[in-house]
């Protein structure tokens, strides 16, 4: 795959974020939430704070890759920031190189006009699929799969980035942090929908008013 840093400069994925879970019982019969593998909390936007499980590990990196397929990182200085949470100190800077031409384009180009227009916008990341390539307490590989959908109800027509991706993540400070990553556009599958069908449906409306699903490993 090529090396590309980040998510932003190839406009890839971001995937897999929460986790649906119901309440167990214990011996006395209560119920009690489930254990999950995270995230626990928010810090600048970014879902944080996983378990050291190869379920943590995978949404470690999908919650890390989903906060950048966010149009709050064209705001200045967002970027940095969030880096700087997923990200291990010795690697933040070479994403960030990586990545600030990609997200200056989106800034400059007619979607970021649109967003500070408050053009109805989608940005979001929609996971399909991922794999724990391997794991220790102290290091995991995760890929994933899946696409990014940009684009806004004027000037920008609403586009699918089917993209891999391949990230190396290191447990330091009590948390997944991203040591390394790689990504490529692809595969993208040949679409099919029937027509006529749903073109009625406003798309960017539409991601407006669905909510997401939760995803668990």
């Amino acid at each position: 795959m090529r090396a590309v840093v980040g998510l932003i400069a190839a406009v890839v994925v971001g995937l897999l974020l929460g986790r649906i879970t119901a309440p167990t019982a214990d011996e006395s019969g209560a119920t009690r939430p489930a254990v999950t593998p995270g995230p626990a909390r928010q810090v600048e936007g970014v879902g944080v704070g996983f378990q050291r499980t190869p379920d943590g590990a995978a949404l470690a990196a999908a919650s890390y890759q989903r906060a950048f397929a966010d149009s709050a990182v064209l705001r200045p200085g967002e970027l940095r920031r969030r880096i700087k949470v997923v990200a291990t100190r010795a690697f933040a800077p070479v994403m960030l190189e990586a990545n600030a031409p990609g997200a200056a384009r989106l800034r400059s180009g007619a979607f970021g006009e649109g967003v500070r227009g408050k053009v109805p916008s989608a940005y979001l990341g929609v996971p399909v699929g991922y794999r724990v390539l391997s794991f220790s307490s102290r290091r995991a590989v995760v890929q994933t799969w899946g696409f990014t959908l940009l684009g806004n109800v004027t000037s920008v027509e609403a586009t699918a980035f089917f993209g891999l991706s391949r990230t190396v993540l290191v447990w330091t400070g009590g948390d997944w942090k991203i040591a390394n990553t790689r990504a490529s556009f692809g595969p993208t599958p040949r679409l099919a929908s029937p027509r006529p069908g749903g073109e009625g449906l406003g798309l960017i409306q539409l991601t407006k008013e669905l909510r997401s699903y939760g995803v668990a490993p």
